[in-house]
């Protein structure tokens, strides 16, 4: 079973994430305010993680650098993020003053928009910064009543999620190309699917192309083929099972859709040059996420 690290980590120690910001808890939620994630010790540098809620992150003050379905992003103050699904994520960096407001919460319920990618950012205006910033304190003040008004923070998180989607909307059509919006569109396909599908048919049939207009439009707007791009995504999957999970070698494999737990580990250490146990034994220690003291 996967574990959510970053929620467990939070529930489990909610006192001592108080040393580096505001903290509210819920059953289905936490909000953090004014946090100074450059002091916690949160996500491991290049280490790969699917976050499996939704979070809502302002950045503050500060910068930093994640790769986020394969590709770098940097965020700086006043950008904000939208996570909706299944986003594979690393940490590259971070200055020393990243600080940020944050909303996870539960993103099974059916009313929160469908969005064709697993996040999206926008970077704030004055007037949308102000608009966001609006229905964050709303909800903040909203987590604090008793008894807490479920419904109604429901349906204020589901319209900031639409204001903020409408604002990035708006952008992208101005900005970019049907070509870049195409290349979005398969890397975060390949993201979302590398676990089970890695062959270039899948991809191209989703994107409603044939397969040799596919390959020719990665490879000339990237620089790699299709096929490193899907076992890009088929290993940073494993890494994520074997570091985040107890389950063996067989059952890894048939998750990922190996034909054996063979295949699957010549596959890993052509990829990375470790066989999957030299992997699972390097990283797991990571799973025990223990709070850091500010500096």
């Amino acid at each position: 079973m996967l574990v959510n690290t970053l929620n467990l980590d939070l529930f489990t120690h909610t006192d001592a994430w108080k040393k580096y910001g505001e903290v509210i808890t819920h059953e289905n939620f936490f909000m953090l305010r004014n946090f100074a994630f450059a002091l916690k010790a949160f996500l491991v540098p290049n280490q790969p993680y699917r976050l499996q809620e939704g979070k809502v992150l302002i950045v503050k003050h500060g910068k930093a650098t994640y790769t986020m379905n394969m590709v770098d992003y940097e965020v700086v103050k006043d950008d904000v993020i939208v996570f909706l699904s299944n986003t594979l994520i690393e940490k590259q960096g971070q200055s020393e003053d990243f600080e940020v407001d944050c909303l996870s919460f539960d993103v099974k319920s059916p009313s929160l928009p469908n969005l064709s990618n697993s996040f999206i950012i926008l970077h704030l205006t004055e007037i949308s910064r102000g608009i966001v910033d609006m229905y964050f304190n709303l909800l903040w003040t909203m987590a604090q009543t008793t008894p807490l008004l479920t419904r109604s923070m429901k349906m204020l998180l589901i319209s900031m999620v639409l204001y903020i989607y409408s604002q990035v909307s708006d952008e992208k059509a101005k900005a970019t190309s049907h070509r870049e919006q195409m290349i979005n569109r398969f890397v975060n396909l390949v993201s979302q699917n590398a676990h089970s599908e890695r062959n270039i048919p899948f991809y191209a049939d989703k994107l409603c192309v044939v397969p040799h207009y596919l390959s020719t439009l990665v490879k000339e707007s990237t620089g790699h083929t299709v096929m490193f791009w899907i076992n890009k995504a088929a290993v940073k999957e494993i890494m994520i099972l074997l570091t985040y999970s107890d389950e063996p070698a067989a059952e890894i494999a048939k998750r990922m859709n190996f034909s054996n737990p063979s295949s699957l580990s010549k596959f890993f250490k052509r990829e990375t040059g470790m066989s999957p146990s030299e992997y699972r034994a390097r990283t797991k220690p990571r799973q025990q996420l223990t709070p850091h003291s500010p500096k």
